[in-house]
C-alpha cells in the first residue's frame, strides 16, 4: 500500500514546494475553429494569387517595353510628336496591386486569374494638328507601325466630340504574347487639360462620391474642354482605325 501511494505523495510534495505551479486544465479551452482557419487560408491564397498576377504583368510589360518604346520614339520623330509621361510607361507594382484588388471588389465572383489589366505598359503620344489633319494621320501612322511589328489593335476609343468631360484618343493594343497595353494620343492642349483636371476626374470616378457631386464634377470637367480645338477629321468614323469608336460621355 505504501509503495502504491509513493508517486502520489511525491507529486503533492512537488506542488507544495512550488506554489506557483498549477496543473493545466484544458477542459474549458475554446475548440479549434476549422471554418475560420479555412477562411484565413483562402484569404492568404488569394493575396498570393494577386501578387503573382501583378508580378506576371510587370515581367511581361518589362519584356515588351524596349521594342514598343523604340517603335513609338521612331514614330514620334517621324511625325514631329513627343512621348509625354514617358518615365511612367511601366506601371508600378503597388499600382497594379491596387487596380487588381479594385477589379475584384467590383466583381466578387471574379477569379484572380481572370482579372485583365490593360495598362501595365502605357504610353502617350502628343502631336499637334499642324497642318490640319496631321494629328489624325499621325495616329494612323503609329497604329500601322505597331501592327507591322505584330501588335494587334484591340480597340480605339475616340473621345473628341464636344460637350463632355474628356477629349483625346485612347487605344488598347495586344502584344504577340497576349499582353494588353495602352496608347493614348493627345495634342498639347488636350494633354494639358487632362493633367489639370485629373484630380476632379478621379473624384468623379470614385464610388464613394455622391451622385449630385458627380454631376457637379462632370460640369466642372466639361468646361475647360470647350476651349480645346478638335483636330481636323477626328470626328470622321473609322478615320484612324477600323476598330475606332467615337464616344460622347454622358453625365453621371
Amino acid at each position: 500500500m505504501r509503495q502504491r501511494l509513493a508517486p502520489v505523495l511525491a507529486l503533492l510534495a512537488l506542488l507544495t514546494a512550488c506554489p506557483g505551479t498549477a496543473v493545466r486544465d484544458d477542459s474549458h479551452q475554446p475548440a479549434p475553429d476549422p471554418a475560420g482557419q479555412r477562411e484565413g487560408d483562402r484569404a492568404a491564397e488569394r493575396e498570393d494569387a494577386i501578387a503573382r498576377l501583378a508580378d506576371d504583368y510587370m515581367a511581361r510589360a518589362a519584356a515588351h517595353e524596349p521594342e514598343v518604346s523604340r517603335i513609338l520614339q521612331e514614330v514620334a520623330a517621324r511625325v514631329g510628336g513627343t512621348m509625354v509621361g514617358f518615365e511612367h510607361r511601366l506601371k508600378t507594382r503597388d499600382s497594379l496591386l491596387r487596380k487588381i484588388r479594385s477589379r475584384l471588389a467590383e466583381d466578387p465572383t471574379l477569379e484572380v486569374s481572370r482579372v485583365v489589366i490593360d495598362d501595365a505598359l502605357r504610353y502617350t503620344l502628343q502631336v499637334e494638328d499642324d497642318p490640319a489633319g496631321h494629328h489624325e494621320r499621325a495616329i494612323r501612322t503609329a497604329l500601322q507601325a505597331l501592327e507591322a511589328a505584330g501588335h494587334t489593335v484591340k480597340r480605339v476609343k475616340n473621345y473628341w466630340p464636344r460637350g463632355d468631360n474628356y477629349s483625346g484618343v485612347n487605344s488598347v493594343l495586344v502584344a504577340p504574347d497576349g499582353l494588353p497595353w495602352e496608347l493614348q494620343f493627345h495634342t498639347a492642349d488636350s494633354f494639358r487639360v487632362k493633367e489639370e483636371t485629373h484630380a476632379l476626374y478621379e473624384e468623379m470616378r470614385d464610388d464613394k462620391t455622391p451622385p449630385e457631386r458627380k454631376r457637379e464634377l462632370f460640369r466642372l470637367l466639361a468646361a475647360p474642354w470647350e476651349a480645346v480645338a478638335i483636330p481636323a477629321e477626328m470626328l470622321t468614323p473609322g478615320g484612324v482605325h477600323d476598330t475606332e469608336e467615337i464616344i460622347l460621355n454622358s453625365s453621371p
